[in-house]
């Protein structure tokens, strides 16, 4: 659970050109080494490898489903299915990005918002808030208080 977090919190570039990266990697392996890759146990060890190293840096569903097609003998391997559901999942990001739908605030703005909420609430004052938010709090206090 921890490295999903980790891979996630990378910022959006680092991430998109690693998955494109292992992408065409995969893609150019599985033509140039067909005779090794098409053997169905290896090729399907490979392809499952490469489907969840993709899904751990882009965390789309949809890539992985579309992925799958790796698995289907003769048409998985020439079509080079890793690039085009990379690309397809990079394209729909940055429109995300783009439109504003996905406005991420920066580390020191989420700090500074969570720090000064704190020091307006204690943990026991926050009535309507829902749990997340006091467990929020209530760890931003202890890590200031660990300092």
């Amino acid at each position: 659970m921890k490295l999903a977090q980790t891979t996630l919190e990378l910022p959006f570039k680092v991430r998109a050109i690693s998955a494109l990266g292992i992408s065409v990697v995969a893609d150019a392996l599985d033509y140039a080494g067909a005779p090794i890759f098409a053997l169905p146990v290896i090729g399907d060890i490979a392809d499952g490898i490469a489907i969840a190293m993709l899904y751990r840096l882009t965390g789309s569903k949809i890539s992985t489903a579309i992925n799958a097609i790796e698995f289907i003998p003769f048409i998985g391997d020439m079509i080079p299915t890793y690039t085009i559901s990379t690309l397809m999942w990079i394209l729909r990001e940055s429109r995300k990005r783009k439109d504003g739908r996905l406005r991420l605030m920066p580390e020191r703005e989420v700090a500074a918002s969570i720090r000064d909420r704190v020091g307006r609430l204690t943990i026991v004052d926050a009535g309507d808030d829902d749990l997340r938010t006091k467990i929020m709090r209530a760890r931003v206090i202890f890590r200031k208080r660990m300092r």
